[in-house]
């Protein structure tokens, strides 16, 4: 029986793959997948691996850890406690208490129990094709997900930000409107929740001021304001640590996901000490636990992590590479008669299409030729560009290259 059939007999997601043919991979090496017959695909799509698939450096800080010890936090351990500190370290004065979970969407799920326990308020609103992960809590706040007549009336959605940009006060005022009905409601408004280049709403810089004036909106209704930066986050943008930074706004929660960790299922979470006592207070003193969250491997993992980036300059890197591909892109492929729009910011670009079957027919033709890429935005018309922090100038021409035979 075939490696396919075997996956479809036993899996429950086994018919779930990304491509048409589905790939076999076997290997990882820095910026490169390599299937069972030794091909090599350039990955500029899965941002998992943050500082380059396999890294060695990661992978000696997770070995030498697993052969001392691995537990919880319930017993004293000093990498967990320098983790939270150097990411604290990171933020603005007053995010300096972590929690540790194993995913992102553990990590957004625990955000909005803060919320609700701080503000005694149910309501959230979320962009409208949002992604923030698959716990039956957060799933409600996944729109690109969850269909609409699953979605619980506690949810309130807005657009993204296409056809806003320009237009803030349209945006704001749609807000206020959708944060209104929620405060008239019993459910009150416990948060808004948003990942800093709207991703799944197709990739957008933060126009200057946007974020601020979401954030003032929503803390005038009493709500919290968690900024999702499972996939934008560690420098990806290539100016900050924190793509929410761009804006110079400060959330309430912060949280991260499996990248912080190269692949390793290590998430978090920071936030202020008033609403952590919030949360305390609501589990009547038990206060969240996760046994695997922050426990002494994963913990050096992430710190590794952190050593990588500071000390291969990749936040520079990926500002600098950034520009490169996105000016490339422009250059190539602007007068491309399917193109409608090159955005995004640092190693975190799209590419919008004027059809989602060219979107899809692209991703597959870009396979074939060795790179992969994705897809995003609400009708999935958007080629997603998002390589590890190791992708470099020459794997840039290469991807353009690609992108302009298949287009």
């Amino acid at each position: 029986m075939s490696i396919l059939s075997r996956r479809k007999k036993h899996l429950g997601n086994g018919s779930k793959y990304f491509y048409e043919k589905p790939l076999h991979i076997i290997k990882g090496e820095d910026v490169w997948l390599i299937d069972e017959k030794g091909k090599r695909f350039l990955d500029v799509y899965n941002n998992v691996a943050h500082v380059g698939h396999s890294n060695p450096r990661v992978v000696s800080a997770i070995t030498e850890q697993s052969k001392t010890l691995n537990t919880n936090t319930r017993y004293l351990h000093e990498k967990i406690i320098l983790l939270a500190e150097r990411l604290a370290a990171t933020m603005e004065e007053g995010l300096d208490v972590a929690y540790f979970c194993c995913s992102g969407s553990e990590a957004n799920d625990l955000a909005v129990q803060l919320a609700k326990a701080h503000t005694k308020h149910q309501g959230c609103i979320v962009l409208s094709n949002a992604y923030h992960g698959n716990t039956t809590e957060i799933f409600q706040l996944s729109p690109e997900d969850c269909p609409k007549e699953q979605r619980k009336d506690w949810i309130k959605t807005i657009p993204g930000p296409r056809g806003f940009i320009g237009n803030e006060s349209a945006y704001i005022k749609k807000l206020r409107e959708e944060a209104e009905t929620l405060a008239s409601s019993r459910h009150g408004v416990a948060c808004f929740i948003a990942d800093s280049v709207f991703s799944s709403d197709g990739i957008y810089e933060i126009p200057k001021g946007f974020l601020k004036k979401i954030y003032q909106e929503i803390r005038s209704f009493g709500g919290v304001v968690i900024a999702d930066e499972v996939q934008s986050g560690f420098g990806r943008l290539g100016d900050q640590m924190w793509a929410y930074q761009d804006d110079a706004v400060v959330p309430d929660i912060v949280t991260m996901g499996k990248p912080m960790g190269n692949g390793h299922p290590v998430s978090a979470l920071l936030t202020h000490r008033e609403l952590i006592e919030s949360l305390d207070q609501a589990y009547n003193g038990n206060s969240y636990f996760n046994t695997f969250g922050g426990n002494p491997v994963s913990a050096a993992a992430a710190l590794s992590v952190l050593d990588i980036i500071e000390e291969d300059s990749l936040i520079d890197q990926a500002g600098q590479v950034g520009d490169y591909l996105k000016k490339q892109l422009r250059n190539t492929l602007q007068n491309k008669e399917s193109v409608v729009e090159i955005r995004g910011k640092g190693l975190f670009l799209g590419i919008e299409l004027d059809d989602p079957s060219k979107t899809a027919k692209t991703m597959e033709e870009m396979m074939r030729q060795g790179v992969l890429v994705g897809k995003t935005g609400p009708t999935n018309s958007v080629i997603k560009l998002r390589p590890s922090m190791t992708f470099k100038k020459e794997h840039a021409d290469l991807l353009v290259e690609k992108l302009n035979q298949c287009l």
